[in-house]
């Protein structure tokens, strides 16, 4: 399977829009994400450039953790839709014992895909309320945008998580259920702090 990465933009947007299955809601939004945690390290690039050594002590290490965590994102849109070519392929498969196992671990995947794509999501947003006040004026409203952005996909992760949750053995769903509104609690915070603190700085 090629990457979604290697397509042209102007197909990935037509194959979302058309009857294929994928990329889905999963993959779109590990894409989405990825650009929401790629504004951030625009913003911080700028202003290193614009502030130079006072300001890279402080902002290279978040830098280098938000290029990984961009990395990440990028890699889980193509497991999602592994992940939901695995599922269609178990579905696929005769009943019995070979099928119910591959559906079981289809149905694993496609919930922990999702689920990993929510916190990677969180934690490029947990970075995002001290740089709201620390980047140049200049790029503070990318800031916001990559907030927004990246809380915008965290909850498209997450109705991801819900829909495959009846998939899940039941002695696993509190947990997961647990985790799940302790992602989306959190997520929306920690955008609000930043939208917050963008505003506070926009000029006028």
């Amino acid at each position: 399977m090629s990457s979604l990465w290697e397509r042209p933009a102007q197909e990935l947007l037509q194959a979302a829009a058309s009857g294929a299955p994928t990329p889905g809601g999963g993959s779109t939004a590990a894409l989405t994400a990825a650009f929401g945690a790629a504004l951030l390290e625009m913003a911080l690039n700028i202003t290193l450039k614009k502030n130079g050594e006072a300001a890279a002590e402080a902002l290279r290490p978040v830098l280098q953790t938000l290029g990984s965590l961009r990395e990440r994102l990028q890699t889980l849109a193509d497991e999602d839709v592994r992940a939901f070519r695995a599922y269609v392929q178990a579905t696929r498969l005769p009943e019995g014992p070979e099928q119910n196992e591959a559906l079981a671990a289809a149905g694993k995947a496609s919930m922990q895909t999702p689920l990993q794509l929510a916190r990677t999501a969180l934690e490029a947003l947990d970075l995002a309320p001290p740089l709201a006040t620390q980047v140049h004026a200049e790029v503070i409203s990318d800031v916001g945008a990559g907030a927004a952005i990246l809380e915008g996909a965290l909850h498209a992760a997450l109705l991801t998580v819900d829909i495959n949750l009846p998939h899940i053995p039941e002695e696993e769903r509190e947990g997961l259920k647990a985790e799940r509104d302790m992602l989306e609690a959190r997520g929306r915070d920690r955008a609000a702090q930043t939208l917050r603190q963008t505003r506070e700085r926009l000029p006028g």
